[in-house]
């Protein structure tokens, strides 16, 4: 049932959050900024509604075209792709978000949320990665945090397609959302030790090794326990490295990428702790 808004008094932003949701879960983002608008159009001095307004821009869901390749904003029409990246447990344990006892049935639920969900809300994006029509990977940032502007950046590319121009396109892609369309400072990642080879490609494009903690998570399949490194990039150190800013410059740049931006520290009123 759709809440009865025809009343004098704005209407409380969490309930409108939670209303805006299920509109875009079962009838889509178009119906959801529809129904946004005219609640702006009626309480025009209300900040919170025009917060909520860019949140639903139709670029948090548009394509990323960067090089050669697509980030598409990941969703149930790729549940065929995320699933076999799921069964192929050599290459998605270093993912750390695809939690190995999916159902089919919880994994669709879970692309559901990732594509409908707001980015402030679920602090999160997933994208599926395509070279041409072929999804050949996938990226995303997690532990999006606006008041300190920092995000931890995953990401992976099946074998036969992590040659250094898709990964260098993905990184660069990802990396100037990260820091100009999301106005983030620090990108973060906190790679397996058994797989310290990505923490020296990502070293080669820039990142910084800030140390390991040892011992710090459980893999039940190796039966012991794995060290992380932690690594990170702040948006100078981005701005002035040259492998990156190489690959930035020989490309296309989509406006939505290159447009500076800055967010609330605390958008939609999140918790401040």
């Amino acid at each position: 049932m759709i809440p009865d808004y025809q009343t004098m008094s704005p209407p409380e932003l969490p309930q409108v959050g939670s209303w805006l949701e299920r509109l875009r879960v079962h009838h889509g983002l178009e119906e959801a900024r529809r129904a946004l608008l005219a609640l702006v159009k009626r309480y025009p001095e209300e900040a919170g509604l025009q917060e909520l307004l860019a949140w639903h821009d139709p670029m948090w869901w548009s394509p990323i075209e960067f090089g050669g390749l697509r980030l598409e904003r990941r969703g149930p029409q790729h549940f065929d792709f995320v699933w076999s990246v799921m069964l192929d447990r050599d290459f998605s344990a270093n993912l750390k978000q695809i939690p190995p006892d999916l159902t089919p049935r919880d994994l669709l639920h879970v692309l559901t949320q990732d594509q409908s969900g707001l980015i402030p809300q679920h602090r999160a994006i997933h994208w599926v990665v395509f070279l041409g029509d072929q999804p050949i990977g996938l990226s995303m940032f997690v532990n999006i945090h606006f008041k300190n502007r920092t995000a931890e950046q995953i990401m992976g590319l099946l074998p036969g397609f992590d040659n250094s121009f898709n990964v260098g396109d993905a990184y660069c892609a990802s990396l100037l959302f990260a820091y100009n369309t999301l106005g983030l400072n620090k990108v973060q990642g906190m790679i397996y030790g058994a797989n310290a080879k990505t923490a020296l490609l990502q070293e080669r494009l820039g990142f910084q090794r800030e140390g390991v903690l040892r011992q710090a998570v459980w893999d039940p399949e190796q039966d012991r326990y794995e060290d992380l490194i932690q690594i990170s990039l702040l948006r100078s150190e981005f701005e002035r490295n040259r492998v990156l800013q190489r690959f930035i410059g020989r490309e296309t740049r989509p406006e939505l990428l290159m447009q500076r931006r800055e967010w609330p520290r605390f958008p939609l009123q999140e918790s401040r702790e």
